[in-house]
């Protein structure tokens, strides 16, 4: 009994020795916004960010509409300094008036790559890239073919408390062989443990109305590895009848 007891303050005091003298920086999520930051995860760790999404459509005098919710799950892994591999999945459903189903969205795998660290009037850049799977998940949510995402993300840090984060991508569907164009902008500011942001971003496409939303949010670092966060926001066509919110945590496991 005095060995194990002696083991375990040996390992105790070596824990708090690493914690002490290896300093972490805080989590760097890419929950939330719908804007991306060009960060990739330390070196040496599993980043896991898991959340709910709730969207509500509704036409004008009509009670019924259209109602989607999301658990997403998103898991990131760095294979060098300066860029990761990324899997996404989520169990989706969808209420459309009388109609209800559910089940798991289509695996999407992908890799962030930064490949200029940004100067004083420059910014950070990364590139990302999606692959979304139509062989997994509900039939409802698979798309008939590889779904390819692409993106550039850049971050200008204005000032040690803000910085402005802006995507340009292309998305392909999986159905249609015409794109749809991303466009987002997104100010942040952050102290100490709570961070919070304004965002505007749009969709636009030639086969559907284009989408132009606002949303605001706030995170906060509980600690180094754990953050939480809560989001929403409104459809400018329509910002009565269209909403969405978000809320979710990110932790980092280091290895």
């Amino acid at each position: 009994m005095k060995k194990l007891l002696i083991c375990f303050l040996i390992l105790f005091i070596t824990i708090t020795g690493k914690t002490q003298t290896v300093e972490l920086p805080s989590i760097s999520s890419d929950r939330g916004s719908m804007s991306t930051c060009p960060d990739i995860i330390i070196p040496h760790s599993l980043e896991v960010e898991t959340g709910f999404y709730f969207k509500k459509i509704t036409i004008e005098n009509i009670e019924q509409g259209t109602s989607l919710y999301n658990y997403n799950f998103l898991f990131r892994h760095d294979i060098s300094p300066d860029a990761e591999i990324r899997l996404q999945t989520d169990y989706a459903g969808i209420k459309e008036d009388s109609i209800k189903y559910s089940g798991f969205d289509p695996i999407t795998i992908g890799t962030k790559i930064n490949f200029f660290k940004g100067g004083k009037f420059l910014p950070k850049t990364s590139f990302l890239f999606n692959l979304t799977l139509p062989y997994f998940g509900e039939n409802h949510f698979k798309p008939s073919n590889l779904a390819p995402a692409f993106y550039l993300l850049m971050q200008n840090n204005l000032s040690e408390q803000f910085s402005l984060c802006y995507n340009l991508g292309m998305e392909l569907d999986g159905e249609s062989t015409e794109p749809s164009e991303f466009l987002s902008i997104c100010i942040e500011y952050s102290i100490n443990k709570f961070s919070c942001y304004m965002e505007n971003f749009n969709y636009v496409s030639s086969y559907s109305q284009p989408e132009n939303s606002v949303d605001a949010g706030i995170a906060y670092c509980i600690i180094k590895n754990l953050q939480f966060d809560i989001s929403g926001g409104i459809n400018l066509a329509n910002w009565k009848n269209n909403y969405f919110g978000n809320v979710g945590v990110s932790w980092r496991l280091p290895k």
